[in-house]
């Protein structure tokens, strides 16, 4: 069978799965166990891992390749629902523990999810002050009240950015969740390192479900959160599967990109985010020069290099406007497979392990 066919029939049973859930606890009804399913998985999670890897370093971190990672966590977890009937020989085996594990860890990612969209929140408030810029540059002939309104509002921007208004309460408090939510990652990712994986095909999807979702969940944190001050967690992994050292080279090139990003003084991870920190820096530069002209020459001058720099302005305002409303909707995703992945689980007899 080929690897098409095998995820054809992981989608259809998916759906079997998905469709015959009841409020009651219940045998959830899966496609007979199928011994080439697991290496199929495997390839696939490697082959989406090494997609991620090979991308040009300038696509790194940009909205489109966060959402391809995040589109691997939801297969994932796909994969792992239709091990549920591994289910009952994990429990009968004396592992209710592991099981018991994954289930504080599906709360605090759902938890996790929570936070994320709070930062989303903030970038979207970002874009608000960049539309308000644009704005007061649409008017013709500028003049000195739209050009204080706009470097009013780039400020707000860079203010976000170099934490400036940390001391707001309610962004301060926001910022305090989001470094919670780093050191919770981190502690669950230390858990993971000391796992064995290796206890068959139930323990291999739901431990690589909870290895690609942790770092994922940490890679959004740092790349989500304004003027992030954390650094990406390591989960470190070694063994046979094919996924393992797929995901071990991808987390030590992105690590090592973040930290290189860091290290110049790069406010920004996301990819959009940071050109449209160069562009509102570049815009509250030129800006003064049209108050200071004093020649009508000089003057149509500035105003010409104002229009230019507002054009790309607007270009990174519609790359955001238009992007994050896509990660919000991948992040969704991932918090409703969650809870549907944590209710399946809930909804069977678990014994009394």
């Amino acid at each position: 069978m080929s690897t098409l066919s095998l995820f054809a029939s992981l989608g259809a049973a998916f759906q079997s799965f998905s469709s015959h859930r009841s409020s009651c606890k219940v045998s959830v009804p899966v496609a007979k166990s199928n011994p080439n399913l697991i290496s199929a998985f495997e390839r696939d999670l490697a082959s989406r891992l090494e997609q991620l890897r090979s991308a040009d370093e300038t696509e790194y971190l940009s909205i489109e390749w966060l959402c391809q990672a995040m589109e691997m966590v939801l297969s994932t977890h796909s994969f792992a629902e239709l091990t549920a009937s591994d289910f009952d020989q994990v429990v009968s085996n004396g592992h209710g523990k592991w099981i018991d594990s994954f289930m504080d860890n599906s709360v605090k990612l759902l938890d996790t999810c929570v936070v994320l969209k709070a930062a989303l929140a903030e970038i979207k408030s970002y874009i608000g002050h960049l539309n308000v810029a644009l704005r007061a540059l649409e008017k013709d002939p500028i003049g000195e009240i739209e050009v204080k309104r706009c470097m009013n509002a780039l400020k707000q921007c860079s203010n976000a950015l170099n934490r400036k208004d940390v001391a707001v309460h309610h962004l301060a408090q926001r910022r305090s969740k989001a470094e919670s939510c780093s050191s919770m990652l981190r502690k669950m990712a230390e858990r993971l390192n000391a796992e064995d994986s290796s206890k068959g095909d139930f323990f291999m999807a739901i431990y690589a479900a909870q290895v690609v979702t942790i770092f994922v969940c940490s890679l959004l944190s740092n790349v989500l959160t304004l003027s992030s001050r954390w650094s990406l967690l390591t989960i470190s992994r070694s063994g046979h599967s094919s996924w393992f050292s797929s995901f071990n080279t991808l987390q030590k090139k992105v690590k090592e990109l973040i930290e290189k990003k860091k290290s110049n003084d790069r406010n920004a991870l996301l990819m959009e985010l940071d050109m449209a920190e160069i562009a509102v820096r570049n815009s509250h530069n030129v800006l003064p020069k049209i108050m200071h002209a004093n020649a009508s020459s000089d003057k149509r001058t500035q105003i010409l290099k104002v229009k230019k720099s507002a054009k790309v302005l607007q270009a990174v305002f519609v790359d955001l406007q238009q992007g994050i409303p896509t990660l919000e909707s991948h992040l969704e995703n991932i918090h409703g497979n969650l809870l549907r992945t944590r209710m399946a689980f809930l909804d069977m007899d678990h014994g009394s392990y």
